[in-house]
């Protein structure tokens, strides 16, 4: 089994490249959303609300709007942030690697957040990074209706840029000019990664 990190922001369509390799047979695990599930892990909860305060509970749950408005308003809250979940994500993760591992040749690991260093993904056989201009990705991420133009500014703010994820990428997929382009850059991986 190949493991392969497949990095990008917010808006950058990380969901659309994941489908594109599941139809050619991956395995997917989108760390979005066991980062969601762990927000309901105790232990993620308390300290969650060490950091943060109670302000971001709401009948003893995790309301990720009001988290994700105290997280992402500086880089060191998101690097907060990162460092309560991330230890729990990456348990579960591994987790479902092993298990999409027993039948799948490739499983893709969507990964939205963390150090963006060569060396956080030494657990991946490729690296992939998706890259999108800005306004595109804003557009895409307020259409989801969750986040006003300001918040995803504010995230964008907090997180690597496009270079920055390309430098530690074995491959980039331009998600920007079209989903016939970017079927054509996920086929020309998929078929260099031999699966």
């Amino acid at each position: 089994m190949k493991k392969v990190a497949l990095i990008g922001g917010i808006g950058s369509g990380k969901s659309t490249v994941c489908g594109l390799f599941a139809a050619w047979g991956a395995g997917v695990v989108k760390l979005d959303e066991i980062g969601h599930e762990a927000l309901t892990f105790p232990a993620v909860k308390e300290a969650l609300r060490t950091a943060f305060g109670d302000a971001i509970f709401d009948e003893g749950r995790v309301v990720r709007s009001r988290l994700a408005a105290v997280a992402f308003d500086s880089i060191e809250h998101t690097r907060t942030l990162n460092a309560i979940t991330h230890p729990a994500i990456m348990d579960e993760c591994f987790r479902r690697v092993d298990d999409l591992g027993k039948s799948h040749e490739v499983v893709i690991v969507e990964v939205t957040s963390g150090d963006m260093v060569r060396e956080a993904f030494s657990w991946a056989d490729a690296v992939v990074a998706i890259a999108a201009p800005e306004d595109v990705r804003i557009a895409r991420a307020c259409e989801r209706g969750m986040q006003t133009e300001c918040d995803v500014r504010a995230r964008i703010a907090c997180q690597p840029s496009d270079e920055q994820r390309a430098a530690i990428a074995d491959y980039v997929i331009d998600n920007g000019a079209g989903i016939e382009q970017t079927r054509r850059s996920v086929e020309a991986v998929w078929a260099d990664l031999g699966a």
